[in-house]
């Protein structure tokens, strides 16, 4: 049983501003069985999304990518996404649960043109300033896939992580930058 797994979430509801974002999630060791995905409407009776994913062979950051399973967030929408390890399926009170919620606001004019004029590479940190958080981890998590040896991103999202007291993903990306 992993020891932790934790969606990559403010403590609080994060906003998005893309009606497909990436959920990011961290655990910290293996798991050889499935793992639960569920993400909820708040208010709805029926799951917006219910799905089994194979666990990981590893300790890492992991995403669900909602344009994937052709799921689309509703303008002002709240929703809580939750992972969840079954260990004893006759006992579903040993469960291993971990949950987020997120919220789709809208971009204003300003900020669009803001973004329009910032680099690629410096988005993370206009999303962070404004409070996009999910596209902020978003942004700076494809850019480290795309730059695995880049250090300085790595340091960045531990910070982003700390931040929203994720100690142990961001202590992750801590062993990754000095093993790299």
């Amino acid at each position: 049983m992993p020891k932790r797994m934790a969606p990559l979430a403010p403590e609080r509801t994060g906003l998005t501003f893309k009606n497909q974002p990436v959920l990011s999630w961290y655990i910290s060791d293996p798991w050889p069985g499935k793992i639960e995905f569920t993400l909820n409407e708040a208010g709805a009776v029926e799951s917006v999304l219910k799905m089994n994913i194979d666990g990981p062979d590893k300790e890492g950051i992991y995403q669900i990518n909602l344009a994937d399973h052709n799921v689309t967030l509703k303008p002002g929408g709240e929703y809580e996404w939750f992972l969840v390890i079954v260990p004893v399926p006759e006992e579903r009170s040993a469960d291993f649960l971990a949950s987020a919620t997120i919220r789709m606001a809208e971009l204003s004019n300003e900020l669009s043109a803001r973004l329009a004029n910032t680099p690629k590479d410096k988005l993370h940190y206009v999303y962070a300033e404004e409070g996009y958080w999910y596209d902020s981890i978003e942004s700076l998590s494809q850019l480290i896939d795309a730059r695995p040896d880049d250090h300085i991103l790595k340091q960045q999202r531990m910070a982003l992580l700390r931040q929203v007291n994720l100690p142990r993903a961001a202590a992750y990306d801590s062993k990754k930058t000095s093993t790299d």
